[in-house]
């Protein structure tokens, strides 16, 4: 029996030394997974469901469920770098025990001695000091080869080549991982563990980097990956539920599987040092009795992700609900359209506008500057499958200038407006295809450049079209025009073949940009028109109204003064406004002060806007889009408009002259394109760009985003 003892003494010495870590440990991990993960149920449960609860109650002004999953898109990113903050310190003060007390628990498995989860976590505070040492040093070194690859990236300008310095420094930094078994079962300080570490690893320094990242990052990321892809496909609530349910059991299971590569790693190295035995394997591990798994625990276990999911999916507090689409995430209009060169292009600057179709559909018209107009229809408000075809394809003898406004017809179809050699044109569209109207009537030709040209549509309710016309007075010889002449254009139909121009105002010659919310006009009771002018060089909105259908007596008024000289810095920058009109005929006007450059409601106290309060609703900056206004059914203005540092979109919600303002989703930049409409459900949808620098190269994307309940219903 004494001559049989040496050979049983390196049973685990031999079975260590085999080789296959990364699939022998995951085996491992598998068999024992839940002992393995109650360290983690005991430090991060409780901690979870704390840091839920207080995110919960403390955040709830910037919260929001956007597709349902929970977000801080508040107005200020604080809440939102503070929440980051609190939950990342508080998961990174869990693991720093949780991960330690796993790996001797699951060291204690491959050497047969069982190790209580109470007395792993005990043995692990009782070394803190020293795994906090070596957490600080693998965050210096992190630290440096971030520098590192920066200084790469400046010095050389190439991408790869800074992600292939912090590629080789992350593989040289795994052999470290061994550092924490060194610590809590042999005793060492935290420099000493990194040297024993790396001696360990010295003549298999290679396959034991290999194994490390393989085991500890890669399986571990890709099945985080797999897992939000498939919780993706399903829908709304089942995902909301997946994300709660799933997401906390893998976070508990992962730390199991790392630790177990990471204890199978350092002892399969100790197995190959030369007089080496099972004692010297076991050294440093607790020891307890065997207690079996509480049913209780595993519930428990599920509770952080219960508790989320379901207050996510009641929303007991009220916070906004939000659709939001991010229809260019991965779609590209030349891959739909059969790669063709003469297929229609969306780019960052060419929304336009943004229907609601027939149905549940919307339809945006997209124009880009010296390009032709397109339709961008989605058969239903979440736009997740779209159609892009041309509404005047360039054989189509039309001319290729920006400016093309529409307007919706009583029967859902669009009226769009186009040019030919200087005369203006109206097309009826489909969601996918647009004709022109027939017999091919002019409504207006303009006589200085079409994209100088101010144009506006509007529909009476028996569909008959009302164009508003500005164009410069003509004048001969090299002679200044002194007056911008803006007209109406009465339509008995859509063809335009019986129609009744008119000249309404004559105003101040201005430089107005070839920007189509420069002029608008909208239909007041009784089919009054209603026409808004904006002068960027001055920054003064003149209201036109009319007395009656046919505008025999136009009155023109400036609500809005002229600034003094001295602005010239701000031209272009502020170029346009949105018009509506109330049941009772009071006019709003949304824009953005060419002085101050915030955003503002102008709320007319009678119909010819001869007295108006002005309501500011956010501070302004430098190339905001032209805010967005509609009418709820309740009549009351909903304005979308990018607040003053260009980070979120918000919609306001206007009851006499209140305004209630609401961030509806985060944004990368202020990107140049605002459109909002009413969907068939009577809930706002705002189509946008978010763009965080494409021209210089950043990415930029078109948003659909539709509040559910922020828009209540009128009290009255």
């Amino acid at each position: 029996m004494t001559s049989l003892e040496p050979m049983t003494s390196m049973e685990h010495v031999e079975r260590l030394r085999q080789y296959g870590v990364p699939f022998r440990s995951y085996l491992d991990a598998g068999r024992h997974l839940v002992r393995l993960a109650l360290p983690g149920v005991l430090v991060h449960v409780p901690l979870a469901a704390l840091s839920l609860l207080g995110l919960m109650v403390a955040t709830g002004g910037s919260a929001a469920l956007v597709n349902q999953r929970f977000q801080l898109i508040g107005t200020s990113d604080a809440p939102l770098l503070i929440w980051t903050l609190v939950l990342a310190v508080v998961a990174l003060a869990g693991e720093i025990v949780v991960f330690p007390a796993t790996v001797i628990i699951a060291a204690g498995h491959l050497v047969d001695r069982h190790v209580p989860p109470v007395e792993a976590l005990r043995a692990t505070v009782r070394r803190l000091p020293s795994l906090l040492l070596l957490l600080l040093v693998g965050a210096l070194a992190f630290g440096a080869a971030a520098a590192a690859g920066a200084g790469v990236l400046m010095a050389t300008d190439q991408q790869w080549l800074a992600n292939a310095v912090l590629v080789a420094a992350a593989y040289a930094a795994m052999p470290g991982l061994l550092a924490v078994p060194g610590i809590l079962l042999h005793g060492c300080s935290g420099l000493d563990s990194i040297r024993r570490a790396y001696r360990l690893t010295e003549l298999s320094f290679l396959p034991t980097a290999l194994t490390l990242a393989f085991g500890v990052v890669l399986v571990p990321g890709a099945a985080a990956w797999a897992l939000e892809s498939g919780l993706r496909l399903l829908p709304g609530p089942l995902a909301t539920l997946g994300w709660g349910m799933a997401g906390t059991l893998l976070a508990l299971a992962i730390t199991p599987f790392q630790a177990a590569v990471v204890a199978r790693q350092f002892l399969h190295c100790m197995a190959w040092r030369t007089e080496v035995d099972d004692s010297d394997l076991a050294h440093g591990l607790p020891a307890g009795p065997p207690r079996p798994v509480r049913p209780g625990l595993l519930p428990a276990a599920l509770l952080p992700g219960l508790l989320f999911s379901g207050v996510v999916l009641v929303n007991p507090f009220g916070w906004p609900e939000i659709i939001e689409t991010n229809v260019t995430e991965s779609w590209q209009p030349a891959e739909r359209s059969g790669s063709s060169d003469n297929d229609p292009e969306l780019r960052p600057i060419d929304l336009r506008d943004v229907h609601a179709g027939r149905g549940t559909g919307l339809t945006m018209v997209i124009d880009g500057f010296e390009d032709y107009a397109s339709l961008l229809a989605c058969p239903d408000a979440s736009c997740r499958k779209t159609t892009f075809t041309w509404a005047e394809p360039p054989s189509a003898n039309t001319d290729a200038a920006p400016g093309a406004v529409s307007a919706r017809l009583p029967d859902g179809r669009l009226l769009l407006t186009t040019w030919s050699h200087q005369a203006l044109r109206l097309l009826t569209c489909e969601a996918d295809r647009c004709v022109p109207t027939p017999g091919g009537w002019n409504p207006a030709r303009a006589y200085y450049p079409a994209e100088y040209t101010g144009v506006a549509l509007a529909v009476r309710k028996d569909g008959g079209p009302v164009v508003a016309f500005a164009d410069k007075e003509r004048v001969k010889g090299d002679s200044s025009p002194a007056k911008d002449i803006v007209s109406l254009i009465f339509c008995a139909d859509v063809s335009c073949s019986r129609l009744e121009p008119r000249q309404v105002a004559r105003l101040d010659a201005s430089a107005y940009l070839p920007d189509v919310h420069n002029l608008a006009v909208a239909m007041a009771p009784g089919d009054r028109p209603v026409v808004a002018r904006f002068d960027t060089t001055s920054g003064q909105i003149h209201v036109i109204s009319c007395a009656d259908a046919a505008c025999l007596q136009p009155r023109v008024t400036r609500p809005v003064a002229p600034y003094p000289p001295g602005v010239n810095d701000r031209l272009g920058r502020e170029t346009g406004l949105a018009l509506a009109v109330r049941t009772d005929g009071r006019p709003m006007i949304a824009y953005r002060d060419m002085n101050d450059r915030a955003t503002k409601l102008l709320d007319c106290r009678t119909p010819d806007c001869a007295q108006a309060d002005v309501i500011t609703l956010d501070a302004g900056g430098p190339y905001r889009s032209t805010p967005a206004l509609v009418l709820d059914r309740a009549g009351r203005p909903l304005v979308a408009y990018q607040n003053q540092d260009g980070t979120r979109l918000m919609l306001a919600t206007c009851t006499g002259r209140h305004c209630v303002s609401t961030a509806v989703a985060r944004m990368r930049g202020a990107g140049d394109g605002l459109a909002m409409t009413m969907n068939s459900r009577g809930e706002p949808t705002i189509a946008w760009i978010d763009d965080s620098g494409s021209l210089l190269g950043g990415e930029w994307g078109l948003i659909v985003t539709t509040p559910l309940n922020v828009v209540e219903e009128d009290p009255r």
